[in-house]
């Protein structure tokens, strides 16, 4: 959970992050700037003592005394003003360098601040620079990164005290993230092999079941049909399971490819759902679906949506509904698809909807009610509605009081046609 930081407002720290570093352009920048403007704030003074010699200036004329007392008094309050900004600037704007990523907080004027974050997975190269011999003596200078991109943008953190040792700082994180990179992607390659071999082990095993239950090896006792129907559909649960981590681990490595296809979105939902009225029917569940008038085209990978998002949120309606109604609305507006999922189940309580969409994140009762669930499936079902630029999420009044599932989706093209209700 985020936590602020004393003394850098606007900073939060993200879970298991830790400071490293905090840094202000090094004290003789704010010397340079404050001399600076005294120097300035005094030249018209001292020019005006130069000047006030017998008959220069009409210093015996009182109206001319006022203005020049006025203008004199206005340039001090406008010198004090500068002063404090420049000040306030120094002190508000820092370097921030975690564990984790690099963070500049900018104090761009007195009532405006910006905070810029660079990660250190993505930045690519570091130097330091030092210009003259006074840098050299006092120990400050210039250090600059590139950060990964097509442009490879380039930053600058100028005039920080201690130079070398915050690049090697940079320069030592930037070396933990490669080899936490290079770890994962070994893991990565393992969770992979591991998990085709255990679906092709698995696959195999539901075939055989299949054609015990369906009588391809002619007439068995009914109570090894009994047997071989639960294993079946415990062995399908496993395929299920294995192939959710696998699609998971598709997206964060980016392996997984999305077709760009346009297809009708509400056949979709109308097949998912014939599909799965039998097994709602048969736990006592009135199941509905309407489609309000309209056309429904949408562009991206119609198998993905059906069998991760779709599938996948009417089947958690069936499986977590013990009684009562789970009612199906696909709507439209001018520029988006919108289908809800409505159900009279157990309901989400308000922390379990903060990690509902989160890799591995299940609802308190979720084990209970069924053991299979690893959290998986929301998961890949959020990245793929995002990977369609959409957005998907849930709503619920609390347990035993039912939820709502929505999803949009952006809309190919529009148009209407008659009701339609199933």
């Amino acid at each position: 959970m985020p936590f602020r930081v004393a003394g850098m407002k606007g900073f939060e720290l993200q879970a298991e992050e830790q400071v490293l570093l905090k840094t202000h352009k090094h004290w003789i920048i704010l010397l340079r700037d404050l001399g600076g403007t005294i120097a300035i704030g005094a030249a018209p003074f001292i020019l005006f003592g130069l000047v006030t010699l017998p008959g220069i200036l009409p210093l015996d004329n009182r109206t001319f005394l006022h203005i020049l007392a006025f203008v004199e008094v206005v340039w001090l309050l406008l010198i004090w003003f500068v002063l404090f900004v420049l000040w306030t600037n120094d002190y508000l704007d820092f370097w921030i360098i975690t564990n984790r990523r690099i963070v500049n907080i900018d104090q761009v004027n007195l009532f405006r601040r910006t905070m810029t974050t660079w990660q250190f997975e993505n930045i690519q190269e570091i130097t330091t620079e030092t210009q003259n011999p006074l840098q050299s003596f006092l120990n400050y200078g210039l250090v600059r990164f590139i950060s990964a991109g097509p442009s490879g943008a380039e930053t600058r953190m100028e005039s920080i005290p201690h130079p070398d040792e915050i690049s090697a700082l940079m320069l030592k994180q930037m070396e933990r993230y490669r080899t936490l990179e290079k770890a994962n992607k070994q893991q990565e390659s393992l969770l992979h092999t591991i998990s085709h071999e255990v679906k092709a082990h698995l696959t195999k095993n539901e075939a055989a079941l299949a054609s015990i239950v369906e009588g391809d090896y002619g007439s068995v006792p009914a109570s090894l049909v009994v047997m071989a129907d639960t294993a079946l559909s415990e062995t399908r649960k496993g395929v299920e399971m294995v192939m959710n981590m696998l699609s998971g681990s598709d997206f964060k490595t980016g392996a997984m490819k999305l077709d760009s296809n346009q297809f009708d979105f509400s056949a979709l939902v109308q097949q998912v759902f014939e599909s799965l009225k039998k097994s709602a029917e048969e736990k006592g569940l009135a199941m509905s679906c309407t489609i309000a008038p309209n056309i429904y085209i949408v562009r991206g990978d119609q198998a993905k949506l059906r069998d991760h998002v779709v599938r996948n949120l009417l089947d958690n309606a069936i499986r977590y509904t013990p009684h009562g109604y789970i009612r199906i609305l696909l709507a439209r507006s001018e520029r988006a698809i919108i289908l809800a999922v409505t159900d009279s189940g157990v309901g989400i309580s308000s922390e379990d909807l903060l990690k509902l969409f989160t890799e591995g994140g299940k609802g308190a009762r979720s084990s209970e009610i069924n053991p299979s669930s690893t959290g998986f499936g929301l998961s890949i079902a959020k990245q793929i509605v995002e990977a369609h630029g959409g957005v998907i999420w849930a709503e619920s009044e609390g347990a035993n009081r039912g939820s709502t599932f929505y999803m949009s989706l952006p809309a190919a093209e529009r148009s209407s046609e008659s009701p339609k209700t199933v």
